[in-house]
């Protein structure tokens, strides 16, 4: 292929198996439009695919914890070292180290970004000398973006709070949106017939995603009712919850599955998505759940509460609260089977309607077209 004529965008992140799963559609997007696309992030097998689709893949090896620049110098001599190499027309960044370095950079060298705040984190939901630090950079290094995508409304509101970026170039897109052409509800034979009502937790194992609230909830309601199942899926990111866990599953109380491959398998046996997170930018597992016709129960906060209309899809809970999630379990619980698979149908008319992955793709390339100065 001759690219000599051709513009070029880097993408960066410091997650591969999330930038295949919610970015992909943007790579080919880009590459059908005749831009060189470069992409930076950690190895993740299935990134060979888009390769084979025309994109140029830089290996990146990143520490995804802490923001310490003098730790982090290595980092930044790399990013300054892939920019040199790249010569991008554009990059577009995700997540929190690229989005504070690699600013930096293009600012230095003059090229143009676009920012993605996929979420606050853990650190920005806490005052204290290392928020107001992040504050600080995230001030300084995104002076000059073009464009600051944020994935829900109140992420949105705290950076113009604090002064952060020009309010004029604040994009709001639903998270990464949802690919409603591969998360399909299931066929009635699908699912198992069964008088058990499943209650899938699909998440990493952390204080800040409510596995606690998940757990007090499992242990409250399995004292009351037989017929419920409460499932969990995901990664222990922090590994104090295991002894609780293995105690809980040898008492039959929560079924630990460890991780999976491909969560529609799961979600395909299951009756509820539950995910009583403190803070999301998107819940991408909400999202993908209700495409696949499931209701949802989550907290009332934003990037979890955008998918769910309270009794329509699903049910609210506060965070941080078991009492209250307990509540909407039971709520859910007592539905009749009819009630259920209505709650479902609403929700995949939902994602729809709101939560198209295309929807998003075509706003960002809008956004990147008419940066670089192209039309497609």
């Amino acid at each position: 292929m001759n690219r000599k004529n051709e513009k070029k965008v880097l993408l960066i992140s410091n997650n591969g198996m999330g930038f295949y799963n919610f970015k992909k559609e943007l790579v080919e997007k880009l590459i059908s439009l005749r831009l060189e696309t470069h992409f930076a992030v950690p190895y993740y097998e299935k990134l060979e695919e888009l390769v084979d689709m025309g994109a140029v893949y830089h290996e990146l090896t990143i520490d995804r914890r802490g923001i310490n620049p003098v730790k982090d110098l290595g980092l930044i001599y790399r990013f300054n070292h892939l920019i040199d190499d790249v010569k991008p027309d554009l990059i577009v960044l995700h997540t929190i180290k690229p989005n504070i370095y690699v600013s930096l950079i293009a600012k230095i060298k003059k090229i143009s970004f676009i920012n993605n705040i996929t979420g606050l984190g853990s650190a920005l939901q806490h005052e204290g000398i290392l928020a107001r630090i992040i504050r600080a950079l995230y001030r300084t290094m995104l002076s000059e973006s073009c464009g600051i995508f944020f994935e829900n409304a109140g992420n949105m509101h705290y950076f113009k709070k604090h002064n952060i970026g020009d309010p004029q170039r604040y994009i709001v897109v639903p998270g990464a949106g949802v690919n409603i052409e591969r998360f399909l509800p299931g066929k009635p034979d699908n699912k198992q017939e069964s008088d058990i009502v499943k209650f899938l937790y699909i998440a990493r194992i952390m204080k800040e995603k409510g596995i606690e609230e998940f757990l007090d909830a499992a242990e409250n309601i399995k004292k009351r009712h037989d017929n419920v199942s409460f499932q969990i899926l995901g990664w222990y990111d922090e590994t104090e919850y295991k002894d609780r866990m293995n105690k809980l599953t040898n008492e039959r109380i929560i079924e630990y599955m460890g991780v999976s491959s491909d969560t529609r398998n799961e979600m395909l046996q299951a009756d509820c998505i539950v995910l009583p997170s403190y803070h999301e930018g998107m819940s991408n597992v909400l999202l993908e759940g209700a495409a696949m016709g499931l209701p949802l129960i989550t907290t009332d906060v934003h990037g979890c509460k955008e998918a769910v209309e309270h009794g329509k899809n699903g049910f609210l809970c506060k965070g941080k609260d078991s009492d209250s999630l307990i509540a909407a379990m039971e709520r859910f619980i007592a539905l009749s089977p009819e009630e259920r698979h209505r709650m479902g149908l609403c929700g995949r008319d939902k994602m729809i309607k709101e939560f198209d992955r295309r929807l998003v793709v075509e706003r960002y390339t809008e956004t990147i077209l008419n940066l670089i100065g192209e039309t497609s």
